[in-house]
Formats: C-alpha cells, sequence, structure tokens
C-alpha cells in the first residue's frame, strides 16, 4: 500500500473481523407527501487497515449514512454491526458507549470556545473512557499536533485559530483515543494541500498502526486519489464500488 508521500507500508492482517457491516440499511425523513428517501437498502464492509472515501452529491444521502454508523442517528430499517456489536434502535446507552471509540471529525469542527486546544485533546481522552494523566495526555497531544503543524497552538484557544487550524484541532481530537474507526464529515473542506495532505497520511497511518478503519465522506478529489476504496452514493443508493 503506498502512503501519500511515496513510502509504503504492510497491510493488516485479513484475519481481523470488520469494523463495521452495514446490511440492508433504509432511511427516510419527513412523512406522507413529504416523505423523502435518502438511503435505500445499503450494504457496506469497512475492514481494518482500510481507509475508504464516500462521494456523492448533495443530499445523496452521505452524512446520513456515516452519522447511522456513528450511532448520532437511530436505525430506521436493517441493521448496523460497530466495532463487534449490533446498533439497535432506542438503546441510547449502548449508542454512547459506542461513539466512545469512534474518532469523529465534523465539517464544522465543533470546537469550544472555552477550552484550550490542550483541554479539549485531553477531555477527549476522559469521554471516550481512555483517561491519561496531565504528563501523558501532554505527550500524546503534543506528538498529534507536531504531525499536523500545530504543537505550537497546544494552549491556544478556538477564537485565536484560524479555520483551517481549528479543523486540524477537530482531526487531532478524533485520534486521542486511538479509535477503531474513524468517521469524517468533509474533514479538509477548509485546508489547503499542505495541511490536507497532513491529514490524509496522519489518517492512513492511524488506520494501518492500528487495524482500523476510516470512512471519509468528501468531495475533494486530493483525498479520492489515495483512498482504498471509493464509494459513490447516488439517491440514496450505492451505485459504484471500487
Amino acid at each position: 500500500m503506498v502512503m501519500v508521500d511515496g513510502t509504503r507500508s504492510a497491510l493488516v492482517s485479513p484475519e481481523l473481523a470488520p469494523t463495521a457491516v452495514v446490511r440492508g440499511v433504509s432511511y427516510a425523513y419527513g412523512d406522507g407527501v413529504n416523505r423523502k428517501t435518502v438511503l435505500a437498502n445499503v450494504d457496506l464492509v469497512l475492514e481494518p487497515g482500510r481507509f475508504v472515501v464516500l462521494t456523492g452529491h448533495s443530499g445523496a444521502g452521505k452524512t446520513t449514512l456515516l452519522t447511522l454508523i456513528g450511532a448520532i442517528r437511530s436505525l430506521q430499517n436493517g441493521h448496523i454491526d460497530v466495532l463487534g456489536i449490533r446498533l439497535t434502535t432506542g438503546a441510547e446507552r449502548q449508542s454512547r458507549d459506542r461513539r466512545r471509540k469512534i474518532g469523529f471529525i465534523f465539517q464544522d469542527h465543533n470546537l469550544f470556545g472555552a477550552i484550550s486546544v490542550f483541554r479539549t485533546l485531553w477531555l477527549a481522552t476522559e469521554l471516550g473512557n481512555m483517561p491519561l494523566s496531565r504528563s501523558e495526555a501532554m505527550e500524546k497531544a503534543l506528538g498529534i499536533l507536531t504531525r499536523l503543524n500545530m504543537a505550537e497552538h497546544l494552549h491556544a484557544f478556538p477564537g485565536e485559530l484560524s479555520t483551517g487550524q481549528k479543523q486540524r484541532v477537530a482531526v487531532a481530537r478524533a485520534l486521542m483515543n486511538d479509535p477503531k474507526l474513524i468517521l469524517g464529515d468533509e474533514p479538509t473542506a477548509s485546508l489547503d494541500h499542505a495541511s490536507s495532505m497532513l491529514v490524509v497520511n496522519l489518517i492512513r497511518e492511524h488506520v494501518l498502526r492500528n487495524g482500523a478503519s476510516a470512512l471519509i465522506v468528501t468531495h475533494d478529489e486530493r483525498i479520492v486519489e489515495f483512498a482504498d476504496h471509493i464509494i459513490r452514493l447516488e439517491d440514496g443508493q450505492m451505485v459504484q464500488h471500487k
């Protein structure tokens, strides 16, 4: 497998179980004549060690699928297994437990203005059931931020950062708990080319090193070029999978 910088890395053992399995999932918004189906009988398997890109036009169902896999949205039809556990409708505690094991990267970074970058990353380990001491969290945060050219902003607050810098903090937060599944919604939309490549390299290395999977919703051709698999959703259906 070729990394963005041209180096190669060994594939993860094929014996590892899928990180997520989606079977027959359909989803619709609204009722009656206003009801709109955005996912129609979608099947998907996310394998360890794979960086998967999900593309499609606006409204094709990409973000809906991402949030269903991430247990942010409740299922309507079909089933989804995430990290060995089947998600069921209405099981909020179960959904919270699954979310703590997933690294989310949202399009709108979702940082709290009153919390510094370091506290944001440290808090992520506490919420993810991976509590670290201050020194341990500091070491890990600096390691990730250094890879993203953000180390000098360790103690900055969101209001002191550019949009692209905030997004890189969101990427760092997603990786703090060494998640087995990374879900990203347009994670490079606000980044220049150099920063985008830092993010792609870091996520792909994490995926390979930890036997994790990444599912990234994007229109960014810079990311698509380096995907192990590309999935296209069109009007709620998977029309391309390679």
